[in-house]
């Protein structure tokens, strides 16, 4: 009696055009389409910035962060924290806690709270709070400014360091939680109607991250520091590429029409190349001024 072939051997059925796939585009193809122009020219122009910039700042992943310190802070030594071997860190103690609070503030919602395209500010209260905690910063730095001057001015207390670090973490906060609805409101498609910060607790959340990283620097110990001295060139790169991301998103009209991160790559490589151009002439003309990557020299610091 003959068997039947079992079906795992019977040749499969060819498969008729309706059900066959496209092909798929070349990917060479798929890069040089008209869409992706923008994405070339953002990332050329964040690739040829960032090369000249590291060609000709101090060498190592240190030396970059004092070339981003060196556009943005004054780098007095008696006003800045130090490595335990003597080195100073990238930024003063206020620039510190500034730009370390800066990535809490923009950060810090997305991860913590899920709220990575909320495009509403905090309740009124809880900026009244956090715009008190920037005020405290202003008043700390003037107070610290009045024994820069050649005078025998009056302070109200006598400054120092660990004060102008946590004044600068406060108003860092302060500055990113601020900033991001501002950035997500331009930027995403599906902006939500929901607040950034939406209660104490969440704020408290924040704040007690800004009062870890305090502690760690603090502590002067190198395996705190080294991170947050790069965290910190970090922090001040950031700020400054999302307020120009947001700036050329409206310049060139594209508000609202990100809907993935491939989306808003482009917009974000050209707020990082202006960031770094902007950083590399202000280098450019401190170092042709004053022919030194040290801070600036104050007789009564």
């Amino acid at each position: 009696m003959r068997t039947s072939q079992p079906d795992i051997l019977k040749p499969s059925p060819a498969p008729s055009p309706e059900t066959t796939r496209p092909d798929k585009p070349a990917l060479l193809t798929r890069l040089l389409d008209p869409a992706n122009r923008l994405t070339w020219i953002a990332t050329v122009a964040m690739v040829v910035v960032l090369a000249f910039w590291f060609a000709f700042t101090p060498a190592g992943l240190l030396g970059k962060a004092d070339a981003v310190g060196y556009a943005v802070c004054h780098r007095i030594t008696v006003r800045s924290f130090a490595f335990p071997n003597g080195r100073q860190l990238p930024m003063c103690a206020r620039c510190s806690g500034t730009f370390l609070g800066v990535l809490v503030g923009l950060l810090g919602p997305g991860l913590l709270f899920k709220r990575r395209r909320s495009g509403m500010f905090p309740p009124a209260w809880i900026m009244a709070i956090m715009l008190t905690l920037s005020a405290w910063w202003a008043v700390d730095g003037t107070n610290s400014f009045l024994r820069l001057l050649p005078y025998d001015l009056p302070q109200l207390y006598p400054p120092s360091n660990p004060l102008r670090l946590i004044t600068g973490m406060m108003h860092g906060i302060t500055m990113g939680s601020l900033l991001l609805p501002v950035a997500n409101a331009t930027l995403w498609a599906d902006v939500r109607a929901e607040r950034t910060i939406e209660n104490f607790w969440q704020l408290l959340a924040l704040l007690g991250i800004g009062g870890a990283l305090i502690l760690m620097v603090l502590s002067g110990w190198a395996i705190f520091l080294y991170p947050l001295a790069l965290l910190s060139s970090l922090g001040a790169i950031a700020v400054l590429a999302v307020v120009n991301m947001v700036m050329i998103t409206s310049l060139i009209g594209r508000e609202n029409r990100a809907r993935t991160l491939g989306d808003a790559v482009p917009l974000l490589f050209l707020g990082v190349a202006m960031t770094i151009a902007m950083i590399s002439l202000i280098d450019a003309l401190r170092f042709a001024v004053f022919g030194t990557w040290d801070g600036f020299v104050f007789p009564g610091a």
